[in-house]
């Protein structure tokens, strides 16, 4: 387009436009706009056409020239009169794709089970629209995109096989869509395994003889390289992000260009798309063909104005049409057909999204490569839920044990460890797994949130009793004590099991008490060094603990160890930590590690979520500044309780009537650990909007930060453009190292926790980068967990974080592992035989057993770190892993 300026007393601006229609001599749409208080009159001459027209104050018209070549321009105003001749180039040739689809947002418009039949309908629906529109052009037949695999899986439950077959014929045929994402996920929050499963319905699909190229990613604000990695694998080749930027200003923020490839680490490219418009995102195609040919005439003007505006210049561009959870529309193949009789420039086409990306592709040989994580900007929603937060971290970690026993046994669980893992990646969908409903009646709300929250609960439940099942038939029942190392590498670490008995002891197989330490209904104990899939045996027994403190003592406190010296205040924190070996102060006098911070804001986003296009600050990130105070900073008392397992010294606040927090300091004698835990017995004086941290100021200047997210070890400075910046999204640990000393560095292993901020506790403070500090803030929760979205299952239960500091020299692929998969113990039989001998790995390559495409369960390997990695099978098999890789291995069996 051309816009040219008529200045001096005429004040008029003449847009050439890119439209053309149909008809006439003169095709090529002028928008002309006197912004003059006087009326004009403007005529346009080519070689043998005139077009003119009289234009009042304020006002514009619509006149019609050439394509291109000479143009003369005449304005006649108040008397005066003014000319210009300008050479027209050719206009640009473009084509709108509009891509129709429902987008699927669990609970946040009707329960889960209410859009499941709603999903289901809407593709009935479609396909009548379809069959009622073959009479119409090819580029205006109704075409369809059903965004995610489970809705495409709530149509076939509930229609049946025979119309399933109809739109699987019609996926085939590339008439209907298909996004390959189970549900749109928290991707940086949710285990690359269980990512891995929440796949499966893609590859039964494919194995069908359907080509799926492509993934929605719609609402969502972030995403990780291991989601997309695994896509690749699947054979998806595209991602179309529809990026709601509602306390989450991306656009705000970024400098990337849509589209560009997204070059992953192990080397492959994903062609993405993000849609333009920060609030109307995947919402953008109903202001366009939402009522009649005039508003999607001025539409399509406004979108190529914007288009010029930032250099766009390729021949085809989208526009997503979807509203959460709402049917298809007929009015656009009408409004289509009808654009294009009249008009021939631009053409306007219904589209699939592998129909999109497969025009794109012609022309995106030279887009910009770019390299990163997406940190997400919504994750910290999971906040509003820590103690479900909480569980599904150990529902994870027990599937993923299940899935190795019933590799070992010969299968007959697979179906229902699926559906655990189905379960668990619904709850890591992005509303909260349907936690989050937009109602205000009470009943509506519990039915929804019940059924949201309850996908965690089903999976915990169902995840456990298959568990026991394979426990019993691989162990027997019995009295001992069988801890199991569930991973590839070689531990360490210590248990821990849940116990009533204060003078229960564990005897070793050479009859001699292994180290242990009985404390708040659990017991701390070392079971030695386990190789990869490992199980050792204890036998019950009795000891003597001595004497046991049952009130506290008032004053700070000075612990030496074997490791560090450190010094507590009278409020539960430490003032200081020296390693003994180094004489090394860990902490940033003066400031203390184990303070509790709340950040109070003046804006709920929550509040908001009905009319949240009214409100630009949440979608620029220029909200108020909160207020930053000390919680509760009450008067602690402190007990200590020592064994050769270790210490453990626990503070409450002295006041009886205010006892809403305890922190706990374990300090094991082996692992070199400092092991600060937080439980919160209620929630005490947190408002609607304000955040909950604990402060973990670490003593070192501008250090390297690496961080485990999904599949990989990330650095800290590799996020993409437009990242999420007021927090980290963190797996499991992450790791702060000197830059000037490479002994000075710690491994941090997180349990309930999600979410990192550096230098300042900042929510909803959204910066232009995460700032490379060792002054660690944890955010714990916030007061969204009391509002009328809250889970009502666990309401009322105490909340437990912790936070763990090891000196020692393991790496973060060792240490994050031992975190997310902590040593698990269980009583049983005396079994002997080893579960998988031989089978191993090296510390960056991780493990898990699944399916693909066949009935039987395979070992799959992934190497994390970015280096060559090795796996050993029990039969002498060596493979060698390229950094980044994702293979299935072959030869892996168990022995029952």
């Amino acid at each position: 387009m051309r816009v040219v300026s008529m200045g001096g007393d005429f004040k008029l601006e003449i847009l050439f436009t890119d439209l053309l229609r149909r008809a006439g001599n003169a095709p090529r749409l002028v928008v002309v706009r006197n912004l003059s208080g006087k009326a004009c009159e403007i005529s346009l001459s080519q070689a043998d056409t005139r077009c003119e027209a009289t234009v009042a104050p304020g006002q514009s018209t619509w006149l019609f020239s050439v394509e291109r070549g000479p143009v003369k321009i005449v304005v006649l105003s108040d008397r005066k009169m003014l000319e210009k001749c300008l050479e027209l180039e050719p206009p640009r040739t473009v084509e709108f794709d509009l891509i129709m689809f429902s987008h699927v947002d669990l609970g946040y418009t009707a329960s889960i089970s209410e859009v499941e039949k709603l999903q289901a309908l809407y593709t009935a629906k479609a396909l009548e629209y379809h069959r009622n529109s073959l009479a119409f052009p090819e580029e205006s037949r109704f075409r369809w995109n059903i965004e995610t695999t489970w809705a495409l899986s709530c149509f076939e439950k509930v229609y049946g096989p025979d119309q399933a077959q109809k739109v699987h014929d019609l996926l085939k045929v590339g008439e209907f869509g298909i996004g390959a994402l189970f549900l749109h996920h928290y991707a940086d929050r949710a285990e690359f395994e269980e990512l891995f499963h929440s796949l499966r319905k893609v590859r039964s699909l494919k194995a069908a003889g359907i080509s799926i190229k492509s993934a929605f990613l719609s609402d969502v604000p972030g995403m990780s390289t291991g989601l997309l990695e695994l896509l690749a694998e699947s054979g998806i080749e595209n991602l179309f992000m529809s990026i709601n930027n509602f306390v989450a200003p991306f656009k705000e923020y970024t400098n990337l260009r849509s589209p560009f490839w997204w070059k992953l680490p192990g080397g492959k490219r994903i062609l993405t798309w993000f849609t333009d418009d920060p609030k109307w995102a995947y919402i953008e195609g109903h202001r366009f063909f939402g009522s009649d040919l005039k508003t999607l005439e001025g539409e399509i003007l406004e979108k190529l104005v914007a288009m010029d505006g930032r250099g766009y210049g390729l021949p085809v561009f989208a526009i997503p049409m979807a509203i959460d959870n709402r049917e298809p529309v007929f009015i656009p193949v009408e409004l289509i057909k009808e654009w294009n009789l009249i008009w021939r420039n631009p053409r306007i086409t219904t589209a699939t999204i592998d129909g999109f990306f497969e025009r794109l592709r012609s022309f995106a040989s030279n887009l910009p490569e770019i390299e990163g994580e997406f940190n997400g900007w919504w994750t910290s929603n999971v906040l509003a839920y820590p103690r479900e937060n909480s569980l599904s971290s150990i529902t994870f970690s027990m599937l993923h044990e299940a899935a190795l026993l019933n590799h070992v046994s010969g299968g007959g669980h697979e179906e229902e460890i699926e559906e655990g893992f189905e379960l668990l990646s619904g709850f890591d969908e992005h509303s909260g797994g349907g936690g989050l409903y937009l109602s205000k009646d009470p009943e509506a709300i519990l039915e929804a949130v019940s059924q949201g929250f309850g996908w965690i609960f089903r999976a915990s439940r169902l995840s456990g009793r298959i568990l026991v099942e394979l426990r019993e038939s691989l162990f027997g029942s019995g009295r001992y004590i069988t801890v199991l190392n569930p991973t590839g590498v070689a531990r360490n670490d210590f248990c821990v099991m849940d116990c009533d008995d204060p003078d229960l002891g564990l005897k070793a197989s050479d009859g001699t008490y292994v180290p242990s330490l009985f404390y708040s209904g659990k017991l701390y104990f070392y079971p030695g060094r386990l190789e990869a899939f490992e199980h050792r045996s204890f036998l019950p027994g009795k000891v003597v603990r001595g004497a046991r403190e049952t009130s506290h003592s008032k004053g700070g406190l000075d612990i030496t160890t074997c490791d560090y010296e450190l010094s507590f205040n009278d409020r539960g924190e430490l003032c200081s930590v020296v390693v003994r070996e180094s004489d090394r102060e860990l902490l940033s006098p003066p400031l203390t590690a184990g303070r509790l911070k709340i950040v109070r804001l003046p804006v709920n986003p929550v509040d908001n979520l009905s009319d949240a296009i009214n409100h630009d600050e949440l979608y620029t990130g220029r909200t108020p500044p909160g207020s930053e105070e000390d919680y509760l900073p009450l008067e602690c008392g402190h007990r200590v309780f020592e064994s050769a397992w270790g210490t453990i010294v626990e503070f409450e606040p002295l006041d009886l009537y205010c006892r809403p927090f305890r922190k706990t300091y374990l300090l094991p004698t082996k692992s070199g650990e400092i092991i600060l835990a937080v439980r919160f017995n209620y929630v005490y004086g947190v408002g609607p909007s304000d955040f909950l941290f604990l402060e973990v100021p670490l003593g070192m200047e501008r250090p390297k930060i690496s961080y485990r997210t999904s599949g990989r070890i990330a650095r800290l400075e590799d996020l993409i453009s437009g990242s999420g910046t007021d927090t980290l999204t963190v797996l499991g640990a992450l790791r702060i190292e000197s830059p000037n000393d490479r002994d000075c560095s710690l491994n941090i292993g997180l349990e309930g926790i999600n979410l990192v901020d550096f230098e300042s506790p900042s929510p909803l403070q959204f910066r232009p980068i995460h700032p490379a500090s060792s002054r660690l803030f944890f955010r714990l929760f916030s007061g969204n967990l009391q509002n009328r979205f809250a889970s009502p299952f666990l309401n009322g239960e105490p909340m437990e974080f912790a936070v763990r500091l090891s000196i020692k020299s393991s790496g973060l692929c060792r240490y994050s592992a031992a975190i997310r998969h902590p040593l698990s113990v269980f009583r049983s039989d005396l079994r002997k035989e080893p579960l998988l001998a031989g089978l191993r790995a090296s510390e960056n390559v991780e493990l898990f057993f699944g399916r693909d495409n066949s009935t039987k369960t395979a070992l799959f390997a992934k190497e994390i770190a970015g280096e060559t990695g090795y796996l050993y099978t029990g039969e002498g098999i060596r493979y060698t892993l390229e950094p980044y890789s994702f293979i299935r291995v072959r030869g892996a069996e168990g022995s029952k």
